[in-house]
């Protein structure tokens, strides 16, 4: 009888992840009286569920394959957040996109989370389905305190770009804004665009056309690009006046704008007046 061959070793980064995961959802499934959360937990995870065969919270069929699992589990029936979701609008395929982008078990509370973002996004213009749209790219809106934290920030979107139905479009464009901290980020990058010398009514309309750079980070993301462009020979005052034209700019890569402008310099065609039109 041949020997049986020597069981492999589990390689030590992949044993600790599987424990510390292993370790979560037993946890978390321990604390929760209710059935589907420890459903979630092991899909959250990846991991088998007694009973069942390894599924994960994504792809297309995600909605079908959570009710089927719900219903080898005694529990066929969505959570409160989501059987509202699907009432207020949304569709199975964007109730899926919501719960594979969500960082744990979908199920904010509707009276305290769901009710009044939703209602709130209305109120502040967005349409139907802008506000559909803003869900699914970002459910993490679900989690952010309204009162403390996105209020103050929209307000000061408001008194910066000085048109309500400017700021609608900028949260249904890039409903990440509504997570970004008001003092440590927003704040922050206003001010460097003022000391770079550019112009309130130039920054509130670069704010509006591009609201991701309100997330760039200015020291290591910002001021190599604007370092760059002074080593390229462009003046400060020049700077500031093509970055107040054209603030795509600064949305390009460094190694992106690196060869753009290395490219035009050996053309000599490097030029502030067509620095804009070269960088789009």
């Amino acid at each position: 009888m041949r020997p049986r061959p020597p069981a492999r070793a589990l390689r030590p980064s992949r044993f600790f992840a599987t424990a510390i995961a292993v370790a979560a959802a037993l946890s978390l499934a321990s604390s929760s009286s209710s059935s589907h959360w420890g459903v979630h937990t092991w899909l959250s995870v990846g991991l088998k569920l007694p009973g069942t065969s390894t599924t994960r919270l994504t792809g297309p069929s995600a909605s079908r394959r959570l009710l089927a699992l719900r219903s080898s589990s005694g529990t066929d029936a969505p959570t409160q957040a989501e059987s509202y979701l699907l009432s207020w609008g949304l569709s199975e395929q964007q109730l899926d996109k919501v719960r594979a982008r969500y960082r744990w078990n979908f199920d904010p509370d509707v009276e305290d989370k769901v009710k009044p973002l939703l209602n709130w996004l209305a109120d502040l213009g967005l349409t139907h389905l802008q506000i559909q749209k803003a869900v699914v790219d970002f459910p993490a809106l679900f989690q952010q305190r309204l009162e403390q934290n996105v209020k103050p920030s929209v307000r000061w979107l408001l008194e910066m770009v000085l048109d309500k139905s400017k700021v609608a479009k900028m949260i249904a464009r890039e409903p990440r804004l509504c997570s970004r901290n008001l003092e440590r980020t927003m704040k922050p990058f206003v001010g460097w665009l003022a000391e770079l010398g550019i112009e309130k009514s130039q920054i509130a309309k670069a704010i509006a056309n591009q609201p991701h750079l309100c997330s760039r980070n200015i020291e290591t993301n910002l001021k190599p690009k604007v370092r760059l462009l002074s080593e390229r020979g462009f003046t400060q005052a020049e700077i500031a006046r093509r970055l107040g034209i054209n603030p795509v700019i600064l949305g390009l890569s460094l190694k992106r704008l690196t060869h753009r402008t290395s490219v035009l310099e050996a053309q000599g065609l490097l030029a502030a007046s067509s620095l804009g039109t070269a960088m789009k």
